[in-house]
């Protein structure tokens, strides 16, 4: 349902199918609370001179002091900064004017940064004040921010590179819009100058996508990129049946004509601001049309009468009128806040939608309004934690604003899974100690089975951020953010039973609406939510049990810096392959002593210039490390290797080329460009002499061939071409084409016939999402969108790929895949995929494993058996292997991301 340190941020273009897990799996000893005392806190900042977090800071004179404290809580705070510059460091940096806003005698001013006139994406500071007296301060701003903010690609030019973004160009392009923000700095060591735009459309599913795209102003590369989606006139009681067949009052409306209308106008708000809550129906209506508008024409749920039929009760309509009223009611009661923006406005809510014809399996709120469609045949606002839970996402929005990526977003969706549940026992009576007092989302299994076996998450599953974070790319679940949601709601609702309701949800109330600001982490959250409580007047023995919870779900100083061992060579340490941030056909390539990798800095979201590049290194000397190849202002990704000289597409200012030079050759190594022009060239293969690539011009992506010393030649030439995935080997070039319009292509050219074969990768409900080939069989990751993005492998022989006779389904680790990474050489195949972790329970044993078989066996045989590559209890991704050798290279995640390599598989782990 959708709505940071080294710290787990992923930067680049978000596609579909790669998925890294990694965590921590090593408990380190929980590390003594903060001392509830006057004792400065002052936490630093990460690549900023900026702390991330202050209590107890006073200015460094008795006239320093008077003059911070005089005049308003906007001046005192402003004042504060400037004389206690020792602390904060903000002298240097182009600020904001304050803004601020006062809660119960509370106020918190808060600064946003520019940099020469251009905003700083989440850079945003909070000054906590009690009347003109500055109590805490914390957020992120960034002092190491250097970069010229001239642009040297124009926005149009830049408008052009976004659908070098492949999972851009699967996007319908009937439905496809774009729109311009202008530049944003990403704060990332010097910063980073982009272009923002908002993609929107629904992807091949049907389901809706908007995509926040920042591409770089220097270089032209796609530098971050994910998807949020993150009223007879006059009042009158109407009656319908939710959907455990309860009968409901209705808050409603009656026109003049006599029809009843959801429209309540009995709330508070109304009276001051004339603010209603309002229940539409899509009446069937895809979803795609209400992601971010409400359209023209779209009805109020109503009746002949005052007592709703069925069709209410199906369409969702009942429960989404009455739980939007309870929301309403909580926050207003409980917290003081009038309505989800906090100004009495309306409230909005719209059911039964669907997605291509079918039941739509979610709800989001979009920014302005609810969505809601149908989970497992029930309406998905039949959940009053589900309500709860989308309508905070609002909360959130209009407050701290956290970035819907990674820990900051984790912390997002934990903020609204905690009070839609703290809602939902609170309306049951339920005690904090029942057993499914934690459980989200448990009323959308339908009424005949059990609410702990299909809850989509449980606030009491005792996870550990130093023992179970997930370290997901940001290509899968915008990094994790609900993968690792419940770590950190974990925390705050053992905060719910230890200190009291009341108390604990004004806590997190408070800091989710002061303290917490775009970039918020999990260790920043716990200081705020600490802060917080001492501001509203927690005791000693309060504080220590708010610690105390933090402390049991591993919340501590240093809980991501744990590692796990290994049974396999390590060449390089701490080196993410690219496609943890941009989906890469070639993450690893291998020949011979040689491996190369994409990749991207992980060792903080603010670190890692240049942003992709590309390392190398040899297998028999790991104890030399890796060479980095790379060039300020440019990325180097897709490597592929023949021999020593290493080919891969550069990515610069006036577009990406395919370009050559030697591996070993020091970064002065002259280069070779291999093919340029208009358009971007991408993901390059290599054959002998024999060298592949993709040509992205718009919409229009052709497979160019050069072989030896001819002039490279288009075989793809007429219009309507969207390849990725060229791959080369056995004379042939095969790839898949997203060109057609009802399904995915596998094509196939022979060198030699200069013939095209073409064969279906998919069918109307599923398309293929990746590829890999030995020359003789290609192997194809089948994504099916309407069976939650299951897929399976299918593998073809490609001397005959039209023959449905010859292909085979490739089994996985479980009926179904998610997630599926394949590598395949002359002799062998490798597996390794998402879905055991899904739903085998997130635990060592079930992260991602390479598993290998013969290719043989695959296509003819029984399909197996498979072995394990590693034994380690690790995630293992990335795979890459080369005709003739039993070796294996692959990322290995645990703490770091690093590239390992057996030189021939583990085999049976006991």
């Amino acid at each position: 349902m959708p709505s940071t340190s080294s710290r787990r941020i992923r930067m680049a273009a978000a596609t579909a199918t790669a998925a890294l897990l990694t965590g921590l799996f090593t408990t380190i000893p929980a590390h003594a609370a903060p001392a509830a005392t006057a004792t400065p806190d002052i936490v630093p900042g990460e690549s900023t001179r900026v702390p991330a977090f202050t209590a107890g800071i006073e200015e460094g004179n008795a006239a320093a002091r008077r003059d911070a404290t005089a005049g308003t809580p906007a001046t005192a705070a402003q004042r504060h900064l400037e004389a206690r510059n020792d602390v904060y460091h903000t002298s240097g940096l182009e600020l904001s004017k304050p803004k601020s806003t006062t809660q119960d005698g509370r106020s918190t001013v808060r600064f946003t940064q520019s940099l020469k006139g251009v905003p700083v994406l989440g850079a945003e500071y909070a000054v906590h004040t009690k009347g003109t007296t500055v109590e805490s301060a914390g957020g992120s701003l960034f002092t190491g921010l250097t970069t010229d903010v001239t642009p040297k690609l124009t926005e149009e030019k830049a408008r052009g590179r976004l659908f070098s973004d492949e999972s851009l160009r699967r996007l319908s392009r009937a439905e496809r819009s774009t729109a311009a923000h202008g530049l944003v700095v990403l704060p990332r060591g010097a910063g980073l100058l982009t272009w923002h735009f908002t993609v929107t459309g629904t992807d091949l599913s049907g389901r809706p996508v908007r995509q926040q795209v920042y591409v770089d102003a220097h270089s032209g590369g796609v530098a971050l990129s994910y998807n949020e989606l993150a009223g007879a006139e006059g009042p009158v009681t109407g009656h319908g049946v939710n959907y455990d067949g309860e009968q409901k009052d209705l808050n409603a409306y009656e026109r003049t004509d006599g029809r009843v209308e959801l429209r309540d106008r009995t709330q508070k708000m109304f009276e001051k601001t004339g603010g209603e809550i309002l229940t539409y129906d899509a009446q069937g209506g895809d979803v795609k049309n209400y992601e971010s508008a409400l359209p023209a024409g779209t009805p109020l749920a109503s009746a002949d009468t005052v007592d709703f039929p069925a069709a209410a009760t199906d369409s969702g309509a009942v429960d989404a009128h009455v739980n939007a009223a309870k929301v309403y009611a909580f926050y207003k009661k409980e917290l003081g806040r009038d309505g989800i923006d906090g100004k009495g406005g309306t409230m909005r809510s719209v059911v039964n939608v669907t997605s291509n014809g079918a039941a739509y399996q979610n709800a989001f709120w979009d920014g302005t309004k609810m969505v809601y469609g149908n989970i497992n045949g029930a309406p998905a606002s039949a959940g009053l934690d589900v309500v709860g839970h989308e309508m905070t996402h609002g909360i959130t929005d209009k407050t701290a604003g956290l970035l819907y990526v990674s820990q900051s977003g984790a912390l997002n969706e934990a903020v609204s899974d905690y009070f839609g549940e703290a809602m939902e026992v609170d309306d049951e009576g339920l005690s904090m100690k029942d057993p499914e007092s934690g459980l989200i989302g448990e009323d959308l299994c339908g009424h005949d089975k059990d609410p702990a076996d299909c809850a989509l998450r449980d606030l009491n599953d005792g996870r550990r951020a130093d023992r179970d974070y997930i370290n997901i790319p940001l290509a899968s679940d915008n990094g994790g953010v609900h993968s690792n949601s419940t770590i950190i709601a974990g925390a705050m609702w053992d905060m719910r039973k230890s200190v009291g309701k009341k108390l604990a949800d004004k806590i997190v109330y408070t800091a989710d609406t002061e303290n917490f600001t775009p970039w918020t982490d999990f260790l920043q959250a716990r200081y705020g939510i600490v802060d917080a409580a001492r501001r509203l007047g927690a005791d000693a023995t309060q504080l220590q049990q708010i610690n105390n919870a933090f402390d049991q779900h591993g919340i501590v100083p240093g809980w991501e810096d744990v590692e796990a061992p290994r049974d396999a060579v390590t060449l390089a340490k701490d080196i993410a392959p690219g496609g943890e941030g941009m989906d890469m056909s070639h993450n690893i390539a291998l020949a011979g002593d040689r491996w190369a990798t994409s990749y991207i800095d992980l060792k903080s979201f603010f670190d890692g210039t240049p942003e992709y590049g590309i390392k190398t290194g040899l297998v028999s000397k790991p104890e030399k490390g890796a060479t980095d190849i790379s060039t300020p202002g440019t990325w180097a990704i897709d490597p592929a290797l023949k021999g020593n000289t290493l080919y891969y597409s550069r990515v610069g200012v006036n577009g990406a080329d395919i370009v050559g030079r030697k591996a070993n050759g020091g970064k002065n190594a002259q280069v070779t460009v291999i093919a340029g022009g208009p358009g971007d060239q991408r993901e390059p293969d290599v054959d002998g002499k024999t060298l592949t690539w993709v040509d992205i011009q718009g919409d229009e992506a052709d497979v160019w061939v050069k072989q030896g010393d001819k002039p490279a030649v288009n075989i793809t030439p007429a219009p309507g071409t969207s390849a990725v995935r060229p791959q080369i080997g056995g004379g042939k070039v095969s790839f898949l084409d997203y060109g057609g319009t009802s399904t995915t292509m596998l094509n196939v050219y022979d060198l030699a016939t200069k013939t095209l074969t073409t064969t279906k990768a998919g069918d109307l409900l599923s398309s293929a999402t990746d590829y890999v080939q030995n020359g003789k069989y290609g192997f194809a990751v089948i994504t099916n969108p309407f069976l939650l993005g299951f897929q399976s492998v299918s593998g073809y022989d490609l001397s005959d790929p039209a023959n449905t006779a010859k292909q085979r389904s490739v089994k996985l680790r479980s009926i179904f895949g998610s997630g599926v990474q394949l590598a395949v050489n002359d002799t062998s195949l490798i597996r390794t995929d998402l879905t055991a972790s899904t739903f085998g329970g997130l635990t060592n044993a079930n992260m991602p494993k390479l598993e290998i078989a013969n290719v043989e066996d695959v296509m003819h045989g029984d399909g197996g058996p498979w072995h394990r590559v590693s034994c380690a209890p690790t995630a293992q991704m990335y795979p890459g292997m080369q005709n003739g050798s039993d070796r294996v290279v692959w990322a290995d995640t645990r703490g770091t991301t690093d590239i390992v390599t057996r030189d021939k598989a583990a085999g049976t782990c006991s």
